[in-house]
């Protein structure tokens, strides 16, 4: 009597699992990579930053190319990076615009800095 009686339970238990089987995928599968957002140009036309160390008057000229006034001249740059940052470089000058605040550095090192519209 006790063996029919396990054969029912064993029975019973066995019906309610389920076996979960994992198909490998037909093809690989490619990590996606968020794309990284190009920063736009503010311009064209003139902008003032208010920075620490001073304010800075940047004229973008187009999407490529600015001119600023510092070190009592005209500099020319012309963008070499859009992404993480804009990157404007000609001669020792670097503008580095992030989307809301903005580096100068003139030789490599920083004279404006947290510029900002």
């Amino acid at each position: 009597m006790l063996r029919p009686l396990l054969l029912l339970l064993l029975a019973f238990g066995l019906s309610s699992c389920i076996l979960l089987i994992e198909e490998e995928p037909s093809q690989p599968v490619r990590p996606v990579t968020p794309a990284q957002p190009s920063i736009a140009t503010p311009g064209p036309g003139t902008f003032t930053y208010r920075c620490s160390g001073g304010t800075l008057v940047v004229n973008y000229l187009d999407s490529n190319n600015l001119r600023l006034f510092y070190d009592a001249a005209f500099q020319n740059l012309s963008v070499v990076r859009r992404s993480p940052t804009l990157l404007f470089s000609g001669g020792a000058y670097t503008w580095e615009w992030t989307g809301s605040r903005g580096t100068l550095s003139v030789g490599g090192r920083v004279v404006l800095s947290n510029c900002a519209l």
